[in-house]
This record gives structure tokens, C-alpha cells and sequence, in this order.
């Protein structure tokens, strides 16, 4: 089983949407029964070891198969969700986590996928999910003023839900919207190039085709730290090619070509005419990803 995905868009309007905070986090299915709880990623990558501290939550679910869709955020000293320090748990140990707790898909061995968001999220609540890891935010009935203040406290942006909508797992969705303050895309690294401070002068990134190879979109070096340029080259070394994984080779000298493997998160600002990214900064790796889910974004 797979989540519903939102579709980027503008901000929708009307009674007929509910909206909530858009967390910058990792997607997490879990499926309790009996206790026992499983954390699968949105890539269906079994996650139940790395997050030890949600496993209790399965005591407070009911004995039948419940599934459960949240994401799994870490905070930094100012209180805002932050990737970086989520990533830098190292299983979660080190750095508490919680699981924002937003839909469910199956309640005591019912499958209730098929009922509107609106009495889904009635189910969820009526659960009163709150512990050490794990809480059930708050819904919002104005968009607009949930945008301007996720826009002041620096959070990631705003989801809208149409509440008649049923969970469409594993779609990409028109009735769920996303609308996040920065422009950022996820994309596939497959070059890089030597030099700068630490080693790392710049990445070669790009979206992956269905029919294989990436679509090159520039390159980018802003926005690397000393400390993440080492923790990247690490893994460019050991996915190191002879050959250029790109569909035209970018222009970038003393190109070291990689196995279109990793991904990483980009803010840029447009593109070119030439479909390159502009003002590219470098966000953060993305190891919860691979390029296969980035296919099914484009053609979602």
C-alpha cells in the first residue's frame, strides 16, 4: 500500500477544502495489529527499526489491522520542522522525532479508504493520537490566513484537502493540493565536479525519463557546507561511472560521472529558456527517495 500524493498548485478556496500545515519530513505509512507496529517510507522501504521510539503507539490503536498516514518530522532549536535535523538522528536516537498523524486508511480491520476525507479525519481524531511521538495537528478552515502564517514562522506551506475526496493510494491527486512557500524539486544527481573549498565544487542534476538516463538541468554548488560537501563525495566515490548518465553530457569541466543514484532537494527560481534551473541552491540530500519516485511524480 502506497499514500495519496497532493498535486503542486495555487491555494484553492472555498468550503468544500479543508487545509493543513505541510511538513518538511519524512512520509510514513504505519500498520499496527495486535501491538505490533510496521513503518513503511512512501517508497515502501521498511522503516520499523530506524524510528524505535513510535513503536508504542501501537498500544493505544485498536487490536485490528489499523494503517495510519503521517509524517515524521524533527524540530530545530527555534521550533520549526527541519529535514537536516531529522536526517541527522541516526535512527532517531539521538534527536526526538514526531509523527504528525493526518489520515487513516484502515480502522480495526476496516478498510475505510472509499469514505470521504471528511469522516476519515472524524475516525482519526475520534483515536485521540497524542503521545511522546506522535500527535494528530490541528485542521484549519482559512487557507489564505494559514498561508500567511505558515509564511511567518518559516514553515514549509500549506496542503489543502477537498473533504468529499476519497484516499487514492498511490495517486497523485487534484484533490489534494500542495502549496509550499519556496521552489523546491527533487532531483537525481548524476555528475559531479571537483574543486571549491572541500572538494566539491558542483553537482550535475537532473529529472530521470521512463526510458532511462536523466534530463540535465544545470548544475549546482550553492548552498553546499564544508561538512556536507565530505558527506556527499563519500557516496559520489562509491557510485562513480565511466559513463554520462544524461540524455545531452551538461557542460561542466572536469565532469565525474556517477550511477543515477542519489537524490537530492534543489531551490532554484524557474527556468531558462534552455530549460535549465536558475539560482540553484543545493537544500539537502534526500535518502528517503530514489529515482524511480521521482518518475511518478512527473507522470503523476
Amino acid at each position: 500500500m502506497h499514500p495519496m500524493l497532493a498535486t503542486a498548485g495555487p491555494l484553492p478556496a472555498g468550503r468544500q477544502w479543508a487545509y493543513e500545515v505541510k511538513w518538511d519530513g519524512i512520509r510514513l505509512l504505519l500498520a499496527a495489529e495486535g501491538g505490533a507496529v510496521r513503518l513503511a517510507s512512501r517508497a515502501g522501504n521498511d522503516h520499523t527499526r530506524r524510528w524505535p521510539q513510535l513503536l508504542p503507539l501501537g498500544a493505544s490503536l485498536p487490536p485490528g489491522r489499523t494503517v495510519l498516514d503521517g509524517e515524521l518530522v524533527a524540530f530545530d532549536p527555534a521550533g520549526r520542522p527541519s529535514f537536516g535535523v531529522l536526517m541527522s538522528s541516526r535512527g532517531g536516537t539521538l534527536t526526538p522525532v514526531t509523527l504528525c498523524l493526518f489520515d487513516v486508511l484502515v480502522v480495526d480491520g476496516e478498510d475505510v479508504r472509499t469514505l470521504p476525507w471528511q469522516e476519515r479525519r472524524g475516525l482519526l481524531e475520534s483515536l485521540a493520537l497524542d503521545g511522546p511521538a506522535w500527535r494528530t495537528p490541528e485542521v484549519f478552515e482559512d487557507g489564505a490566513a494559514l498561508f500567511e502564517v505558515t509564511l511567518a514562522q518559516g514553515l514549509e506551506g500549506v496542503v489543502a484537502k477537498r473533504r468529499a475526496s476519497t484516499y487514492q493510494a498511490g495517486v497523485r491527486s487534484r484533490d489534494w493540493v500542495k502549496v509550499p512557500h519556496r521552489r523546491t524539486v527533487s532531483l537525481v544527481v548524476g555528475g559531479w565536479q571537483p574543486g571549491g573549498t572541500a572538494g566539491l565544487k558542483s553537482l550535475a542534476v537532473g529529472l530521470p525519463l521512463p526510458e532511462g538516463g536523466l534530463e540535465p538541468l544545470g548544475s549546482v554548488g550553492s548552498g553546499i557546507s564544508i561538512a556536507e560537501a565530505q558527506a556527499l563525495l563519500a557516496v559520489l566515490r562509491e557510485l562513480a561511472s565511466p559513463r554520462c548518465p544524461f540524455s545531452s553530457a551538461p557542460a561542466l569541466a572536469d565532469a565525474q560521472w556517477v550511477e543515477p543514484l542519489l537524490v537530492v532537494d534543489v531551490e532554484h527560481l524557474g527556468h531558462t529558456e534552455g530549460h535549465q534551473l536558475r539560482q540553484a541552491v543545493f537544500v539537502r540530500a534526500r535518502p528517503d527517495l530514489t529515482p524511480p519516485d521521482l518518475i511518478a511524480d512527473e507522470e503523476g
